[in-house]
């Protein structure tokens, strides 16, 4: 797991991601079994047309804690080659946060899976696959 001066490298990276500002996602926290927590408060800007929050935005929220939590966990860059996600419930408001766990790794790809949540309740969740790039 990685720890020091290349965890806060890392953190910068993700945190300082154009995109991840753009939403406005926000650090949560480090769990002891690798895994990661973001947070992101919604607004307007993360609605669709129906005034839920946009599925894609929980997807991101998401996507963003899993990879976050694999790097942490195995060291170095990855990127996504497959996710599958399941939302329970719309969300109108809040903060969101989502989690990640980290269920297999191999030499190449990671399997992991992550939760998200918003006000005390789970909202969505999520299956990944990621490719090891370094």
């Amino acid at each position: 797991m990685l720890s020091g001066d290349a965890l806060d490298e890392m953190h910068r990276s993700y945190m300082n991601a154009p995109f991840n500002r753009l939403l406005g996602i926000e650090f949560g926290e480090y769990h002891d079994d690798g895994g990661v927590t973001l947070q992101l408060p919604l607004d307007d800007r993360h609605q669709n047309g129906a005034g839920v929050v946009h599925g894609g935005v929980m997807l991101t929220l998401a996507d963003a804690a899993v990879s976050y939590g694999i790097a942490r966990s195995v060291g170095g860059r990855c990127t996504t080659v497959e996710i599958k996600i399941n939302y329970l419930r719309p969300v109108t408001g809040g903060v969101l946060t989502a989690r990640s766990h980290l269920v297999r790794a191999g030499r190449r790809l990671v399997v992991a899976r992550g939760e998200v949540h918003c006000e005390g309740k789970q909202v969505a969740e999520v299956l990944t696959t990621f490719a090891l790039l370094d």
